[in-house]
């Protein structure tokens, strides 16, 4: 009886072990799931630039990931939302540029695309989110 004791405790053990363990994998999971991690394209006079930008937390090849991070939050990833409310004098030059961004925001898909008249106006239509 002693032996049978002894089982059923090592058993309580090992499921008390499994059910602290279990929510750190499920975190870790949907920490994985909330990372946004996007590749971020910009094509001007058939000079293309790319970099990846990382959030929660910022980081990555984007020489202002912080701002460009900031700037998605406030708008839930949604980039054509970005320069909403802020007008920008550009002038009328036409050096047309292309932007793209591909991957993940807080685990859900990303493809933006947008063609503009200049750098000025995809710097007014995005902020620092395709400024690098």
């Amino acid at each position: 009886m002693t032996d049978s004791r002894l089982l059923g405790r090592g058993a309580v053990s090992i499921v008390f072990a499994a059910a602290v363990l279990v929510p750190g994998v499920a975190s870790a999971t949907s920490d994985a799931a909330e990372q946004s991690t996007l590749k971020l394209t910009v094509t001007e006079s058939q000079k293309t630039r790319t970099v990846t930008l990382t959030c929660d937390p910022a980081r990555g090849e984007h020489p202002r990931a912080s701002d460009a991070c900031a700037e998605l939050q406030r708008v839930d990833g949604k980039f054509e939302r970005l320069g909403q409310g802020e007008p920008k004098s550009c002038t009328k030059e036409s050096r047309q540029v292309n932007a793209s961004a591909e991957g993940t925001w807080r685990g859900q898909p990303v493809g933006y695309q947008v063609m503009l008249a200049n750098p000025c106006t995809l710097k007014a239509a995005t902020g620092s989110v395709f400024d690098f």
